[in-house]
C-alpha cells in the first residue's frame, strides 16, 4: 500500500469500537463528515435540515456498529414542527442514508426542528421474522437527547450519546463527530456518573479532530479507565436503489395501473432516501407491460 492510499485510507469516514479492560464500559465513536455532508448535498439541504439529518445518521451508525453483518438500525422522528420526518437507516457493514420530510402545516410551530412527537428505533437483524422495535416520546427533539433517553429508558442501558456538527463558510458540513458511552451489566452508579460528568465536559468534539486526535485518541481520553479497540471499520453514505428495483416494485401495482403511468406520462422515479432520479423510457414500460400479461396467462 503505497502513502497515497495509506493517506487516503486514514481519512476515510469510520466507526472506531472500544471496551474498558474491567469490560464495565463500551464506547463507539465516528468521525463521519464525508457521509453526512454526501447527505446534505444530495437532499439539497439548509444548515437545520443537514444537522438534523447528519444527527439521525450519526446515531444510526453508531448504533448498528454493535449489529452484525448486514443486520441494519432504522431510527425514525416524527414530530410536529419544522421538520415532519427524520429518518435514518445504516447497516454493520458501514452503509448509511436518510431523508427528511418539511412539514407541510402552515400552522406547524416552525420554532423547533421537531417539537412534539415520538421516536422509533428499528433493528432488524438475522433469526428475527419482524423488526425489534421501540418507541419513545421525543424529550427535546434535538435527536442526540432523544436517543440517549431512549437507550435508558427503553433498552434499561444507561448511555450518553454526544453528537457534534461544525459548518464551513458556505453552510456546508465541514466535520461531524459521534459518541456513545454505554454502562455494562455490573457498572458501579459512582463510574457511571464519572463517565456522564466526563462526556459533559468534553467540549466540541470537532475540535479533537480539528486538532488531529484520532477516535482512539479520544477514547482513551474519554474513558474511565484504560481500554481495548475492539474494531475499526469504514462509513459510507450509500443507496441500494436502482431502476430494476423500482420496476419490480411497481410490478406490484397492476398491469392498469402502469398502462395508466405510461399513458399519463408518469416516467419520473426518486428515491427518497438519497434524491436519486430515474426515468421510465418506453422500452421500461413494454418490459413491465409484457411481464405482467405473461404472469396473467
Amino acid at each position: 500500500m503505497n502513502d497515497e492510499v495509506k493517506k487516503l485510507w486514514s481519512q476515510r469516514d469510520r466507526v472506531t469500537r472500544a471496551m474498558t479492560k474491567d469490560g464495565m464500559f463500551r464506547a463507539a465513536l465516528i468521525h463521519n463528515p464525508t457521509a453526512v455532508r454526501t447527505a446534505q448535498h444530495k437532499h439539497g439541504l439548509d444548515p437545520v435540515g443537514s444537522l438534523m439529518l447528519a444527527r439521525m445518521i450519526t446515531g444510526a451508525s453508531l448504533l448498528a456498529s454493535y449489529l452484525k453483518g448486514e443486520e441494519r438500525v432504522i431510527l425514525t422522528a416524527e414530530g410536529d414542527g419544522l421538520l415532519r420526518t427524520v429518518c435514518a437507516e445504516a447497516m454493520q457493514i458501514g452503509e448509511t442514508r436518510g431523508y427528511i420530510t418539511v412539514n407541510p402545516d402552515p400552522t406547524a410551530d416552525r420554532d423547533t426542528p421537531l417539537g412534539k412527537g415520538l421516536l422509533r428505533v428499528q433493528r432488524v437483524v438475522y433469526g428475527e421474522y419482524e423488526p425489534v422495535t421501540g418507541i419513545v416520546e421525543l424529550r427535546r427533539g434535538d435527536i442526540t437527547t432523544d436517543l440517549s433517553y431512549y437507550l435508558t429508558q427503553s433498552e434499561q442501558i444507561p448511555s450518553a450519546f454526544v453528537i457534534d456538527v461544525a459548518y464551513d463558510e458556505n453552510d456546508s458540513i465541514r466535520q461531524c463527530v459521534g459518541l456513545l458511552v454505554q454502562a455494562m451489566p455490573g457498572a458501579r452508579d459512582v463510574d457511571i456518573f464519572k463517565v456522564y460528568d466526563a462526556v459533559d465536559y468534553l467540549g466540541r468534539m470537532t475540535e479533537y479532530t480539528d486538532n488531529g486526535y484520532t477516535p482512539e485518541q479520544i477514547l482513551r481520553q474519554i474513558m474511565p479507565s484504560d481500554i481495548d479497540i475492539v474494531a475499526s471499520a469504514p462509513v459510507d453514505f450509500f443507496c441500494r436503489c436502482s431502476k430494476d428495483r423500482y420496476k419490480s416494485a411497481l410490478l406490484t401495482l397492476g398491469l392498469d395501473e402502469i398502462v395508466g403511468m405510461q399513458h399519463d406520462n408518469h416516467r419520473e422515479m426518486v428515491c427518497q432516501y438519497c434524491s436519486e432520479k430515474y426515468i421510465l423510457t418506453d422500452e421500461d414500460f413494454a418490459q413491465m407491460i409484457t411481464s405482467l400479461r405473461v404472469q396473467s396467462n
